[in-house]
């Protein structure tokens, strides 16, 4: 400024000097010499305007957030010092900004990719970030729901709350929630526990069954062997009655040793290679596995040069326990059919039909959970564990599994499976 302010006086003094020189010492020269000089010192005061509001302006752009272009205002003045030091600070605070935003964005992927739901509410109420897991959460109007407000008000009084299970709809969350205080704000966390209570409860009952089912022939072994301490293993008839009993119970017990030891290999084995399936050799296979009972007719009705994707000796297992079922779910005279077909370009159905009773509609999701018996079905020998490891088993193949029934006249097992293009030679 000061270089501007000796210019300007110095130009104004040369200005007077020369129009002096030209005009003469009197008034109409002095005169002159006033406009002249007034005239190059508002050029001058413009000049210096113009400078300043370029450099005026450059800030509010930054001030704005707006740090690409850079400033153009050159000169070895004070004015010149101030523009190169308010560029090399917008190119500083670019690059500052350009870190800031990185994090931040890569925060916010981080947030958007979780499961959990992550919100930060207001104290006084209103959201201030949520991540995408938390809109499923949310209203039309974005607030939270209303069974999470007063964990999120105790967490703003006194600096934490917590609750294992939140009940939302259908689901079920554990929240934590802690308070920002400098922010005035809550951090609410909220986990879906759904899968994990159902498993948890799936597992216990699945304990409970298990021990039950063994308690039984224990309890007979247990009452045999006290009988036949107490004098009957002296009495020939008694001897053999209690001992018969005890085989019984002994084989019912490896039996269902041996359905829980197939269920837990099955239940920890992950999806299975893929292979293809001859399905109609697997029906033969199975067909002449499984005797059928008098007079009660098994057909087979299997397309020829039929192939899916699975595993041959999961899927030979799963077809021998439909039919294993249909055959003892069929009272005489009956017929059991197994069908093998296309249902559509994609899969491949394979069916087990039998004319028994059929299964109340109630109960036909039901058949498939692990120790379940139907009603009609609870006189006959099993532990209900058969469709259990059929479902977990198809699962492992990428299948489906279901049943359809009309009480009175039947049920129909299915079984859908990838189609496959046959192999040259039968894998299966």
């Amino acid at each position: 400024m000061r270089l501007w302010l000796t210019g300007a006086f110095g130009s104004v003094s040369l200005i007077t000097a020369a129009a002096v020189y030209l005009f003469g010492d009197n008034v109409q020269a002095l005169i002159a010499a006033v406009m002249i000089g007034v005239l190059a010192g508002f050029l001058i005061a413009v000049a210096i305007s113009h400078r300043v509001v370029r450099l005026a302006r450059a800030a509010k752009e930054m001030a704005g957030g707006s740090f690409d272009a850079p400033l153009n205002v050159s000169g070895p003045d004070e004015i010149g010092d101030l523009a190169r030091a308010l560029d090399s600070m917008r190119a500083s605070l670019k690059e500052s900004f350009g870190v800031l935003t990185a994090d931040r964005n890569k925060l916010a992927a981080i947030f958007d990719g979780l499961t959990d739901v992550v919100m930060v509410v207001d104290f006084e109420g209103p959201i201030r970030f949520s991540n995408k897991a938390a809109s499923r959460l949310l209203d039309s109007a974005g607030r939270p729901p209303d069974v999470v407000l007063p964990q999120l008000h105790r967490a703003s009084e006194v600096g934490f709350a917590a609750h294992p299970a939140l009940r939302i709809g259908d689901h079920a969350y554990a929240m934590t929630a802690r308070s920002l205080p400098d922010e005035r704000a809550v951090l609410a966390v909220l986990r879906d526990r759904t899968d994990e209570l159902r498993r948890e409860l799936a597992e216990a009952d699945f304990v409970s069954n298990a021990a039950h089912e063994l308690r039984n022939p224990l309890a007979g072994i247990s009452g045999a062997i006290e009988v036949l301490q107490s004098g009957a293993k002296n009495d020939p008839l008694d001897r053999d009655h209690f001992l018969s009993r005890l085989a019984d119970d002994a084989e019912r017990m490896n039996r269902l040793t041996q359905s829980l030891l197939t269920l837990a290999r099955v239940e920890s084995r992950g999806a299975a290679e893929s292979e293809v399936v001859d399905v109609p050799a697997a029906i033969r296979d199975v067909v002449a596995a499984v005797e059928p009972p008098p007079h009660v007719a098994l057909e087979v009705e299997v397309e020829g040069e039929l192939a899916a994707t699975g595993d041959p000796t999961l899927l030979r297992q799963v077809m021998i326990g439909l039919l294993t079922n249909a055959f003892k779910n069929t009272p005489p005279p009956g017929t059991v059919t197994v069908r093998g077909r296309h249902d559509s370009e994609a899969e491949v159905i394979l069916e087990v039909i039998d004319t028994g009773s059929g299964i109340p509609a109630a109960e036909i999701e039901r058949v498939f959970e692990r120790f379940y018996r139907r009603s009609e079905s609870r006189k006959q020998e099993g532990f209900g564990l058969g469709l259990a490891i059929a479902r977990r088993m198809v699962d492992v193949m990428g299948g489906q599994i279901g049943a359809d029934s009309v009480l009175g006249e039947g049920s129909t097992f299915w079984v859908r499976l990838p189609v496959a293009q046959p192999s040259p030679t039968p894998v299966a």
